[in-house]
């Protein structure tokens, strides 16, 4: 709908103008919460949950009990999980008619719709509470990487990029006292004083 309007009411002409005879266009979808969606059905499958309905029967929330791998550990349990549903929707999206024949890509980068979109959304079985912020962009849930910064490193690096050809991000702050056993740091003959 962004495109088809785009086109419409601000078609830049003189761009256009600029570019090969054949343009190639792209679908850009996207997707919020990745981690949240691959602990809560992690949990589903490797813990016992149980769901919590109102005197409505609308799901308010979920009980769980055990432990579930979390993803950004390292450990294909749940980073398979994370791949299966990125590749699903794709799979999915793929199988429509695109907007003057646009190529389909999903990115999972959410910059700060993450935080908008948790607000809207509910407890999930994965102990995320209602209104708690997803997890930026492919990055671990807050909090639930305990394996280091290797090993969340490489569950963001399993997700299959040929499914998510507009972007995968990974939001990494690292405090210098991490990087070795002091804060400062010695390159060659240069002392660099990280504080």
């Amino acid at each position: 709908i962004i495109h088809y309007m785009h086109d419409k009411y601000c078609y830049e002409r003189a761009e256009m103008a600029l570019h090969d005879r054949d343009v190639k266009r792209y679908f850009a979808t996207g997707v919020a919460g990745l981690s949240i969606v691959a602990d809560s059905l992690s949990a589903i499958k490797y813990a016992k949950v149980e769901v919590v309905r109102d005197e409505d029967g609308v799901i308010v929330d979920f009980k769980t009990t055990g432990d579930f791998p979390k993803y950004g550990n390292d450990d294909d349990r749940v980073d398979e999980i994370a791949q299966m549903v990125v590749h699903t929707f794709m799979t999915a999206i793929r199988r429509h008619h695109t907007y003057r024949q646009g190529i389909p890509t999903t990115s999972i980068l959410t910059i700060t719709s993450n935080v908008t979109y948790g607000k809207a959304t509910g407890n999930t079985p994965d102990g995320r509470k209602k209104g708690q912020p997803f997890a930026p962009g492919a990055n671990p849930m807050h909090g639930r990487d305990t394996h280091g910064a290797v090993a969340s490193l490489a569950s963001v690096s399993k997700l299959p990029f040929n499914d998510a050809q507009d972007g995968i991000s990974n939001t990494f702050t690292i405090i210098p006292g991490a990087l070795g056993k002091e804060d400062k740091v010695f390159s060659g003959d240069i002392e660099l004083d990280l504080k």
